[in-house]
């Protein structure tokens, strides 16, 4: 007997949102399964149907998937979030995760996975594909590389220069002296192998210390 879970499958493509409904035939009772185009149309839904687990794509017209998940951590937190999506860069999935969305799986999966997903996250746990669980190890390893490699100080010290403040204001920030604050640019200029600002902040960026 098909499980009684209520289910928003939220896609602005029709041929996979249907085909994702139909996949979990055999797991879940379709008459609870709805499908919506757009993530406004199904927040604007949400007070006559409050589905127990959400699965959401990412890049979609008005809202993305990520704004859509925001409001549902913020307005409705009870409920499960699964990230269906394509969009499984580095920053993305570091997006979601600082959301604190409950699983996040790409569209390459199969129904047996999303399945699986699913009925982790309804559980209380979480749930990340293996190429999702590979990017996070890669995230957790580089801030550990940056823990490391940079004290605290210099870790707010380079987040200001890419800020756009100039030593005198990182030493106002900081009620430290502007010496101080270039004795530390050197470290960190040193550390870095560069020999500029201009080159920290493209560093920074590039090794996720500061993101956009």
């Amino acid at each position: 007997m098909s499980r009684q879970l209520k289910i928003a499958i939220v896609d602005d493509h029709p041929l996979f949102m249907i085909g994702t409904r139909m996949a979990m035939m055999p797991f879940y009772d379709l008459n609870l399964i709805r499908t919506f185009s757009s993530g406004k149309i199904f927040l604007d839904a949400m007070p006559d149907f409050m589905p127990e687990v959400v699965l959401l794509d990412i890049i979609m017209p008005e809202m993305t998937g990520l704004q859509v998940a925001k409001r549902l951590k913020d307005d409705y937190p009870d409920v499960k979030i699964l990230i269906l999506s394509a969009e499984t860069d580095e920053e993305t999935v570091l997006k979601a995760m600082e959301i604190g969305v409950n699983g996040f799986i790409s569209k390459a999966s199969q129904p047996e996975e999303i399945y699986n997903a699913i009925e982790t996250i309804v559980d209380g746990a979480t749930y990340f594909g293996c190429d999702i669980a590979l990017i996070l190890r890669k995230i957790t390893e580089n801030k550990k590389l940056q823990d490391d490699m940079f004290s605290q100080r210099e870790l707010e010290i380079i987040r200001y220069c890419a800020d756009g403040l100039m030593s005198k204001e990182i030493a106002e920030k900081l009620c430290i002296s502007a010496r101080t604050v270039e004795g530390h640019k050197l470290n960190i200029f040193r550390k870095m192998g560069i020999s500029n600002t201009a080159e920290l902040i493209k560093y920074s960026i590039k090794t996720g210390i500061v993101r956009l």
